[in-house]
């Protein structure tokens, strides 16, 4: 099997390449992810920790957008939320942090 590096030299429709990250947690944190994680229909603790992390990266750096997550877009798009309601979040976001 080709490795993903390998694969998007190659290929016209390229893959994102995630990194693992190593994180310790206590268990009232883990047990809060869980309860937060099904309340907002994530399938799993790494989902919601990923949102967690791109919410304060836009908040705190306005070159870093969720409009930039292919993975997180693409996946409100399976779950139905249309276009028009992906991009009206998207501006709401960038007037809250002051972007253009």
């Amino acid at each position: 099997m080709l490795s993903p590096k390998i694969k998007n030299q190659f290929s016209d429709h390229p893959q994102i390449i995630m990194r693992p990250v190593h994180l310790k947690l206590s268990e009232e944190i883990i047990k809060h992810l869980e309860h937060t994680m099904s309340e907002h229909g994530f399938n799993t603790i790494q989902g919601l920790i990923r949102y967690y992390i791109r919410q304060g990266l836009d908040r705190d750096n306005c070159s870093y957008s969720l409009a930039d997550d292919v993975l997180f877009i693409d996946e409100l798009r399976k779950k139905g939320v249309s276009e028009q309601l992906i991009e009206e979040a998207l501006v709401n976001i960038n007037k809250r942090c002051g972007c253009p």
